[in-house]
């Protein structure tokens, strides 16, 4: 039988509001974030032994602790039908999507297997705490915490991501061997996208409580050792300029609709005879040039609203139920003195100065300054409570409550 059976859950702490960005953190082996993000971030990898103290003390204590989510907690959530989950195997190699019925999945101690499950904060506590410690790093960067559950010998095979991502063990053992080869040619007679050439360049085994960091384009290849090895990864995006700028100018394109005087016809009293009947005439360039220069938009500032609505959409997969209670907004601006009203776990918010974006809408341009606080607040700090009135049933703050992105 294996030891998770016998190990103590770890709670992982929320963190602070305030984070100490100039202190050592143990997370980080001991120096800053300050530090990690200038010569670690997006640059080299870093082995962190003992990452989370808790496990080591734990241990030296007698009372071994467990990942936060058993693997009975797993195998029910890969059953959910809103998770993105996929069971890989090895030997040979091949892939599955969930949902998954219990009994399709291996036990524990079976070898060569690995189920993967992705947006793991939107479905555990324990994981969103987790996700917390990483909020030195931009919101607009962060993708998903996903968790790997994996028999003896379990892996996804020698691969590349193109983001930045946290390996945290959390329970049993995985051999990590990372290469920073300049060949990246994937194997093109597999399901998976795994490396042809793969030349090991270091290996580590990590234990419960360590933390291995990877920036992008770092070849690796992780080796479950135990059955019920997991792994927790903390993954960031990076959008690439084309589908920024595409999505921005969609937006802005959109936004031209508000903008009665663009409806008006193009006229061109001034236009002369002409013998090149066949070329663009200089009165549309000139008078479009015109439109352009007083719409702004040949400044950045003018596309940064859609690029912000769109880095704040959820991810595809996410899931609103919609507020299980009926309030009226006066109920509702009561409730806000007594609770806290935090995002749900899928909701995306990120701020442009003082502009709110959630979930793919702006929602602080032409409202209530109590309501435009109560956003600030739910970007900035994950939350908000008070005293907020002048809440009216037109108040996004409402509105988004009662469509499920902000919960109590």
């Amino acid at each position: 039988m294996t030891s998770f059976y016998l190990s103590k859950p770890y709670d992982p702490p929320q963190a602070p509001e305030n984070l100490p960005l100039d202190r050592p953190w143990a997370l980080l082996g001991g120096i800053s974030p300050q530090k990690f993000m200038k010569s670690y971030w997006h640059k080299k990898p870093l082995l962190v032994r003992g990452a989370i103290p808790a496990f080591e003390i734990a241990k030296q204590m007698g009372e071994p602790l467990g990942s936060a989510i058993s693997p009975e907690a797993l195998f029910k959530i890969a059953g959910n039908d809103v998770v993105e989950s996929r069971l890989i195997k090895a030997k040979p190699w091949s892939f599955t999507d969930g949902p998954f019925k219990k009994k399709s999945l291996p036990t524990l101690n079976t070898p060569d297997w690995t189920l993967l499950l992705q947006g793991m904060e939107a479905q555990h506590p324990a994981a969103a705490k987790v996700l917390s410690w990483f909020r030195f790093i931009p919101d607009a960067r962060l993708d998903d915490l996903m968790i790997s559950i994996a028999g003896p010998g379990g892996g996804v095979g020698p691969h590349f991501d193109s983001y930045d991502v946290f390996l945290i063990q959390m329970s049993g053992r995985r051999r990590w061997r990372i290469s920073q080869q300049k060949d990246l040619a994937l194997n093109a007679n597999l399901p998976l996208k795994i490396l042809q050439n793969f030349k090991v360049e270091q290996e580590w085994d990590l234990e419960p409580g360590d933390m291995l960091y990877l920036p992008p384009h770092v070849a690796h290849d992780g080796i479950a050792l135990d059955g019920g090895c997991q792994t927790w990864s903390v993954g960031f995006r990076a959008q690439s300029y084309k589908e920024m700028l595409q999505e921005g100018l969609w937006r802005l394109a959109e936004s031209l609709e508000d903008i009665p005087e663009l409806e008006r016809r193009f006229a061109d009293p001034k236009q002369v005879a002409t013998n090149s009947a066949e070329q663009l005439p200089a009165e549309i360039i000139e008078q479009i040039a015109q439109k352009l220069k007083g719409l702004k938009l040949d400044r950045v500032e003018t596309f940064l609203p859609g690029i912000a609505a769109y880095l704040s959409e959820p991810k595809p997969q996410a899931y609103f139920a919609g507020s299980e209670t009926q309030y009226s907004p006066e109920e509702f601006t009561l409730l806000l003195t007594k609770q806290t009203l935090t995002p749900h776990p899928q909701t995306r918010l990120l701020a442009l100065g003082k502009t709110i974006f959630c979930n793919g809408e702006d929602m602080t341009s032409g409202q209530a300054r109590p309501t435009q606080i109560a956003w600030r607040s739910l970007a900035a700090k994950k939350q908000v409570k008070g005293a907020f009135g002048g809440l009216t049933a037109g108040s996004s703050l409402f509105e988004a409550f009662e469509a499920g992105w902000l919960v109590f």
